[in-house]
């Protein structure tokens, strides 16, 4: 489909100008024969007629095609994402928002916790350690809802102290499931 140009009035060079007139007055001439001819083109009806033609035959193909490849990528990234934050694909926009890393956390505390206690709950250290520590969760849980509604420095400088009491819990947890290093 190749579309035709309708020849314009080319711009008249004498024969006795130098070569640099002539260039300069062709490329003037091809700038304004560019502009006029893409106006041309878009007003001419036949010209307008097969691109809309076109446009219905191949625009169905690439918008398919654009679709797919926005679901594929957008699959990478919540599988990318849900690694990250340690949950399943299905829970990713669960944890959304500047909290969302720190909620994810924190039930993935919980589960550990309830690990912890379905091992060894009858030890009553362990017992007390899960049920202080899952009173602890609920605390910090809370305090990280409470962030949504802060300014933006105010709920860093929060979410940053509460990261730090779930550093806390995490190694104490783990000196629960682990127990300490023999010398």
């Amino acid at each position: 489909m190749a579309l035709r140009r309708k020849s314009g009035k080319k711009a008249a060079s004498g024969s006795t100008g130098t070569s640099a007139a002539k260039s300069g007055t062709s490329s003037r001439g091809r700038r304004a024969a560019g502009s006029a001819g893409l106006v041309g083109v878009l007003s001419d009806p036949k010209a307008l007629r097969r691109m809309l033609l076109a446009a219905k035959i191949v625009g169905p193909a690439v918008a398919a095609g654009t679709l797919r490849a926005s679901t594929g990528v957008r699959g990478v990234l919540d599988e990318r994402r849900a690694r990250q934050l340690g949950v399943p694909v299905e829970d990713v926009a669960i944890y959304r928002g500047p909290a969302g890393t720190v909620q994810a956390r924190i039930v993935g505390l919980r589960t550990a916790l309830n690990d912890l206690r379905s091992r060894r709950g009858t030890d009553p250290a362990v017992a007390r350690f899960v049920d202080r520590t899952t009173a602890r969760l609920g605390e910090l849980s809370a305090a990280t809802t409470a962030t949504a509604s802060m300014p933006s420095t105010t709920r860093r400088s929060a979410l940053r102290a509460v990261a730090a009491d779930l550093d806390d819990v995490d190694a104490q947890l783990m000196a629960h499931l682990v127990g300490p290093r023999a010398a």
